[in-house]
């Protein structure tokens, strides 16, 4: 299974996990002395994240395991609740003030969890297209077998919000 270099998985091409990483922190510092440059003496960023719990939520758990049948190579799983990771470079200028995480439900049916299962980074963005569709295909059986038509993904929200150091 190999990453696809075109299209919506194109936009790091063929680089390593770790020469991702490298280019996503670049471009967080680069972001931060124009974020305190803009804010008023009393600016403040709020950060939010959402993400499904696979080891709380059934449904999500088998999911997952599914993208990563397809993708053994896909970092975007396993998360659980936890605070918002902020980039150390932030300290500098901002000071974290309040974080929250609390637990959500969310709403699908089969089809719509389908769609967000594909257009998860492990799938509809790095997967061939031919590989795309005999993931799609066993994602539906799988859901037929395990999920009502209707249900509850069990996700968490977490917001963190740091404020100017004047």
């Amino acid at each position: 299974m190999r990453e696809r270099t075109e299209g919506v998985g194109s936009w790091y091409g063929n680089r390593s996990p770790a020469q991702k990483y490298v280019s996503i922190r670049r471009q967080i510092k680069k972001i931060m002395p124009k974020l305190y440059r803009i804010l008023d003496r009393e600016g403040r960023i709020l950060v939010l994240y959402m993400a499904w719990l696979p080891f709380e939520d059934k449904i999500a758990g088998a999911s997952e395991e599914l993208v990563l049948k397809y993708n053994p190579g896909w970092s975007g799983g396993g998360e659980t609740m936890r605070p918002i990771q902020i980039s150390e470079c932030y300290s500098e200028k901002f000071d974290l003030v309040y974080h929250e995480e609390y637990p959500l439900k969310v709403h699908f049916t089969r089809e719509t969890w389908n769609g967000r299962m594909k257009a998860c980074r492990g799938i509809g963005a790095s997967l061939p297209e031919r590989e795309i569709v005999l993931w799609e295909q066993e994602h539906r059986r799988l859901l037929e077998k395990i999920a009502p038509e209707e249900f509850d993904i069990l996700h968490y929200g977490a917001m963190a919000e740091l404020k100017k150091k004047c």
